[in-house]
Parts: structure tokens; C-alpha cells; sequence
């Protein structure tokens, strides 16, 4: 397990790093809060199709081959972003309307959403990592085990904008920044080459995979037949026809839609509206993250045994309710205070959110369960990071009561899914064989 941490820890370190001086780098290449929410919206869009993509082919090829393969991509996309910071600051279109507000497209821009949209679409590997924690952890471990995971994750959120928002002071510490996101890519590449164990796949049983169109048989030279099974493609409609599963997708549609707005606005607000610096700014999700930490290694921990998942989950977004409520206020201290309130919150939620996810669906279809919750996550995100720009344009930092009511709606959710927790996901193949009998 000690492998797949320092992976996660590494991937979020690699990807935490830009944020702190990303908006300055929007702004500066002709950019507003609308392009900042715009280019988040991209990454998004990416993810949506990669999380779908690389969670189901993981089932079928296995984890760490596509842990590795997603981590080269990674590379890429942070070597196309190099690029943009080199590229000649060409002016392609202007745009002003009320609505957006007034922009103008140039060419480092186009080479920052390129690189952000390839970044997304390999870091739908997140899918794969918590299906790989679902692979290796049993139900009794596994809210633990999605704890440690994620606090190796934040802590790489701890780091990352702490470094930049130091180092990012001058052009020649944000080309520094980049290079070092690239070259930390290729070290998690290489450990997951080199470190992290192969877990064999799991096939369904025969009549599932037969059922799916998943079985090749042949007749051997002394008569008799032999069955190479492997695990079918899962039709999405199958997966989402389980009473148990659906709530459970609507709350992660609601989690990411309250974080992608805030998320595409925090960095505007506290620069904008509160003058923070590139370091503070660093500071502030450093705050942020390390709330996450503490709580998921050390409060997280001691609540799992005798709290339900889906009491720890609506007590976590009844605290990211109030975290976002006190963000609102044009203060540092209530940012500062809201972000600890968030680290605590999320930390609380998301891990007791994951471990009630994993167990929802059988366990050879985990990465196409986990794939469908993050994709889900990346469309809310892209609803939510073009929106909070345009929010943010018109109603400034009361944007966030939008966050706080989307994630108040998940609190209600919870309870649903309190009462369908044990239910398993209908198996696949019985939902195939009753869509399409007559093909049968």
C-alpha cells in the first residue's frame, strides 16, 4: 500500500503546484475570472471522458498498467505547458459581453488548455487508484483505507502550494514550478513501474461473462470444452439500474458542483477582492489541505469504528455548509477560517463517501463503478466551473451560498442512502439479459 500513497501523494503534488499561480498566469495572458473558470471547465470535460475510459479499462487490462500509461500522459501535459509559458503572446480574438466579461484569447491561453484538458484525461486515473484501494482492502478497512489514501493526497496539496506559491514570484520560478510538476510525473511514473504489486483481475462467473458476450470457447484435441473467461465490457445502464448506486451518484454530482464553483472563484476572490499575494494565496490552500490531513490520519480514524459512513458523510457536509457560508464574508480571517472548517468537512465526508461508493457494486466491476462516479464529478465540475465564473462576474463572493446550497442537498442524500447501504448493485449481466432477451 506504502507504493500506492507516495503515487497519490506525487500525482496531487504535480497537480496542486500551478494552482497558486495559475490565475496570475490567466490574467496576465489576456484572461478573466470567465477563461480562469473556462479553462477549468476543459480540464472537467476531459476528466468526465477519461474517468468513464480508464476506470473500465482498468477492469479489463488492469490497474497498474494504466496507473503507468496515465502518468506518462501526465508528463505530456505538463511539457505542453512549458510550451505555453515560451510561447509569443499572439493575440487571436477579443471578446467583452456583460455576461463574461471582457477577454482577449491568445495563444499561451490555447497552449494552457491543452495542456489542462490532457492533464484531465489522465487524471482520470483517480477512478483507477480507488479501485485499486477497493481491490486490496476488505469492506471492514476500507473507509480507513480511503482515509490514508486521501491524506497521502492532500498532503501532496499541502506541499505543492506551498512550494509554488513561494517559488512563483518571477517567470524564471514558475518555468522552475513546471519543470519540477513534469519531472515528479516521471517519478511516479517509475514507481509504479518499479514498486507498486500487479493485482490479478477479477473475472465474473462464467454465466456473467456468457450472459455479456465475455466467453470464447473452443474444443480441446480430447473432445469437451474449455472457457477463457475474461471480464466483460458493462453496459452503463446495467451499473446505474441499482437502487443503491443511483443516490449515490446524485451526491457526487452535488459534492463536485459545490467544489467546482468554488474552486474556479476562491483564487479571484482572495486576489482580487482580498489583494492576497501568490504566497498567501499558497498559504491558504496549504490551511486548506492541512485540515484534510489531520483529520482524515488522525480524527477520521477514531470516529470510523462507531459512526456510520453515512452519518460521518452528512456530518462533514453539514461543516462544508458552514465552511462556505463563512467564505462569503470580505475578510482574511473568514477565508483563512473557512478553510480549515473545508479541510475538516471534506475530510470527514469524502472517505466515508468513497467506502459506501466501493461497496455499491461487485468487486470485478470496481473500476467501472469508480470511473462512473468521476465522470459524474467531472460533468457537475464543468456545469460548475463556467457557471462560477459567470456567477462570480455578477454576484461576487456571495457566489458561494450557491456551493453551500448544492452541498446541503447531498446532506439529504445521505439519508437516503443510509437506508439502501446494504443493497448491491443489480449484477450486470442480469440487467443485459433482461435489455436485450430477444438478441439472446
Amino acid at each position: 500500500m506504502a507504493a500506492l500513497y507516495v503515487v497519490a501523494f506525487l500525482s496531487s503534488l504535480g497537480f496542486s503546484i500551478v494552482i497558486p499561480f495559475l490565475v496570475f498566469l490567466v490574467m496576465r495572458f489576456g484572461g478573466n475570472a470567465f477563461v480562469l473558470g473556462a479553462i477549468g471547465s476543459v480540464f472537467w470535460t476531459a476528466q468526465l471522458v477519461g474517468s468513464t475510459w480508464l476506470g473500465a479499462l482498468s477492469d479489463r487490462l488492469g490497474r497498474k498498467r494504466v496507473l503507468f500509461r496515465s502518468q506518462l500522459g501526465a508528463m505530456a501535459a505538463w511539457a505542453i505547458f512549458l510550451c505555453a509559458l515560451f510561447a509569443p503572446r499572439v493575440e487571436l480574438a477579443h471578446v467583452a459581453s456583460s455576461a463574461t466579461g471582457a477577454f482577449t484569447i491568445t495563444l499561451p491561453l490555447l497552449l494552457i488548455a491543452l495542456a489542462r484538458m490532457t492533464d484531465g484525461v489522465f487524471n482520470g486515473s483517480i477512478s483507477v487508484a480507488n479501485a485499486y484501494m477497493a481491490d486490496l482492502t476488505g469492506e471492514d478497512k476500507r473507509k480507513v483505507g480511503y482515509a490514508r489514501l486521501g491524506a497521502a493526497t492532500n498532503l501532496g496539496f499541502v506541499v505543492g502550494p506551498l512550494i509554488a506559491g513561494f517559488l512563483a514570484r518571477t517567470d524564471a520560478g514558475v518555468i522552475a514550478v513546471v519543470m519540477l510538476a513534469l519531472v515528479l510525473s516521471g517519478i511516479a511514473a517509475m514507481l509504479i513501474k518499479l514498486r507498486l504489486p500487479d493485482v490479478p483481475l477479477r473475472s465474473a462467473t462464467a454465466i456473467d461473462v456468457a450472459r455479456a458476450g465475455g466467453v470464447r470457447a473452443h474444443k480441446l484435441l480430447g473432445g469437451g470444452c474449455r472457457e477463457s473467461v475474461k471480464t466483460p465490457r458493462v453496459p452503463l445502464r446495467a451499473i446505474l439500474s441499482s437502487h443503491a448506486l443511483r443516490p449515490l451518484i446524485a451526491i457526487y454530482f452535488l459534492v463536485y458542483f459545490g467544489f467546482s464553483i468554488f474552486a474556479a472563484t476562491i483564487a479571484v476572490h482572495a486576489t482580487k477582492d482580498l489583494g492576497l499575494s501568490s504566497d498567501q494565496l499558497g498559504l491558504l490552500f496549504t490551511t486548506l489541505a492541512l485540515g484534510l490531513v489531520v483529520t482524515e490520519t488522525l480524527i477520521l480514524p477514531r470516529l470510523e469504528r462507531k459512526v456510520a459512513s453515512t452519518t460521518l458523510g452528512a456530518g462533514g457536509c453539514a461543516i462544508l455548509v458552514l465552511a462556505y457560508v463563512l467564505m462569503t464574508r470580505s475578510s482574511a480571517g473568514s477565508l483563512f477560517g473557512g478553510a480549515v472548517l473545508y479541510g475538516i468537512g471534506n475530510g470527514l465526508m469524502w472517505p466515508s463517501y468513497l467506502a459506501l461508493l466501493s461497496e455499491s457494486g461487485p468487486p470485478q466491476y470496481q473500476g467501472s463503478v469508480q470511473g462512473i462516479g468521476s465522470s459524474t464529478g467531472s460533468f457537475a465540475s464543468i456545469i460548475g466551473t463556467l457557471l462560477g465564473g459567470v456567477l462570480f462576474e455578477n454576484l461576487g463572493a456571495t457566489t458561494f451560498y450557491v456551493s453551500a446550497v448544492s452541498i446541503a442537498s447531498a446532506m439529504l442524500l445521505f439519508a437516503i442512502a443510509a437506508s439502501r447501504s446494504g443493497a448491491s448493485v443489480a449484477a450486470p449481466s442480469t440487467s443485459v439479459t433482461a435489455a436485450g432477451r430477444t438478441s439472446a
